[in-house]
């Protein structure tokens, strides 16, 4: 698989014409104002969500697997090397910490300083719930801090902070004024929308650390007692998904412009998933897979999963070969597919699992029918009412029901379904014929080898609090 890493170079008007002689170049602006930065920041990170999706969570969740090789992936082994992508967003830090400078300066940037919050937060999540202990309270501080080796924070530590982030930004975008140089791909300036995923960001966090942290739940319960001073989606116009326009560079990584398409066959979709949805009738099957090639265009289209994790001939020719199993859906090859952040659907699961539990008094049957809802409407596949009378759908009061439903709408958002995993054990994977993990699913992934040779002192003091950098350590909020 082959994607090619893009980037924007932006430029600001608005230079000061030099008076005297000195080493300043007139033609580079000496400052760029948020509006610029914020759109690069947003693209770099999508890219960075549909990316690791593609190889690394859908791999491990078993949405899909690899047709004509292995992959240590889908075999539950991950390596130094698989962090790349992941661990490259830090490069972002710097760019949203200058946006939170520029906040601190003046008033008028305030408003780009809670969105630059939000977004930092929402990368330490992945990053800290992919590895466990980071950089966090040093890190992006090279520049302005001259701290090039930053300490590694305890995962536990920075979830406290990251909640109190989330809060503070969203108090702030209360009554802000209106961006001021514009530069918001995903809400276009509307600032009720930012607090709006804020909060429901908010709720993902507190759900997650739920069992572990003291405070959590009674957050929680406030949270979704009072959605007037604590808004959260409320349809799925709410959803921060990063839409690709579809002119180059700005087009989804796993176009195929950046993508060949012979390369991208080489995934077909999950048994598991393939399975699971016919036997629901569930018509999202038709967005996340396509017809086998043998059976499209007739009069009987054939979706056919692939187990993972199978010895390679076997993968090679199974149910007759390549011809004969299903390919990702077609729409993942466009050029404007979306990066989903986090959805509506999303956060009515959290809601209807906080009913159930009991930390809130809504009821947990009619928000997990209406996550359902808008998971369909989210995707584009045509839903009936009677999809919800299922045995296997209806809600009987189980958090497995939710857990699962959840898990078929999480579909290509970033890292979140293998998150959900581990903190709910669901769905119950089973593991391939060659998986060389004793079954397991892994925790966490190594820290990249950068890391040992340029920050090697902490790296060593957190490898040692994770189990010796062991893929298969817990995540501190994991049960």
């Amino acid at each position: 698989m082959r994607i090619l890493k893009i980037g924007l170079f932006m430029l600001a008007a608005g230079f000061s014409a030099c008076t005297k002689m000195d080493n300043t170049n007139p033609n580079v602006p000496s400052t760029v104002n948020p509006g610029v930065i914020l759109p690069q920041v947003i693209y770099n990170t999508s890219n960075t969500l549909v990316g690791n999706a593609f190889e690394l969570n859908n791999e491990l969740i078993q949405y899909t697997c690899m047709n004509n090789t292995f992959t240590e992936v889908q075999r539950f082994k991950l390596l130094p090397s698989n962090s790349n992508g992941l661990w490259a967003m830090y490069s972002r830090m710097r760019d949203l910490n200058d946006i939170i400078a520029m906040g601190d300066k003046t008033t008028d940037m305030a408003n780009y300083k809670a969105i630059a919050i939000i977004v930092q937060t929402y990368i330490y999540a992945v990053l800290t719930d992919t590895y466990g202990d980071i950089p966090f309270s040093e890190a992006g501080l090279g520049t302005t801090g001259n701290i090039y080796m930053p300490k590694y924070d305890k995962q536990e530590d920075i979830y406290v902070k990251m909640l109190e982030n989330l809060r503070t930004a969203a108090d702030m975008l209360k009554g802000a004024s209106p961006l001021l140089y514009g530069g918001d791909p995903v809400y276009n300036g509307n600032l009720v929308r930012w607090q709006k995923f804020a909060n429901s960001l908010r709720l993902r966090l507190l759900m997650r650390s739920s069992g572990k942290l003291s405070t959590a739940v009674s957050d929680i319960k406030t949270l979704l007692s009072d959605p007037q001073q604590y808004p959260v989606m409320e349809s799925n116009d709410d959803n921060f998904v990063y839409r690709y326009s579809g002119s180059l560079p700005d087009a989804s990584p796993l176009s195929l412009n950046y993508v060949r398409d012979f390369d991208f066959k080489y995934k077909s979709v999950s048994a598991f998933i393939v399975d699971s949805l016919k036997k629901l009738n569930d018509s999202r099957l038709f967005q996340y897979a396509r017809p086998t090639n043998a059976s499209a265009g007739t009069a009987n289209p054939q979706y056919v999963g692939l187990p993972n994790a199978l010895p390679v001939t076997e993968s090679a020719n199974y149910n007759g070969g390549y011809n004969f199993q299903s390919y990702l859906g077609t729409r993942f090859q466009s050029n404007t597919e979306p990066a989903i952040w986090m959805g509506f659907s999303e956060l009515l699961f959290l809601k209807a699992e906080a009913a159930q539990k009991g930390y809130f008094n809504g009821q947990p049957k009619e928000l997990y029918e209406a996550a359902i809802r808008a998971s369909f409407a989210y995707w584009g596949a045509p839903f009936t009412e009677s999809y919800l009378s299922q045995p296997g759908v209806f809600y009987d009061g189980s958090l497995s029901k939710i857990y699962l439903q959840k898990f078929y709408a999480l579909f290509f958002s970033g890292m979140e379904a293998w998150n959900e995993y581990r903190r709910t054990g669901y769905p119950v994977l089973v593991p391939g014929p060659t998986n060389i993990n004793d079954g397991k699913v892994p925790n966490r992934i190594p820290y990249p080898l950068s890391e040992q040779s340029l920050n090697r002192t902490n790296y060593n003091d957190a490898a040692k609090r994770m189990g010796n950098d062991n893929m298969n350590h817990k995540m501190w909020w994991q049960p």
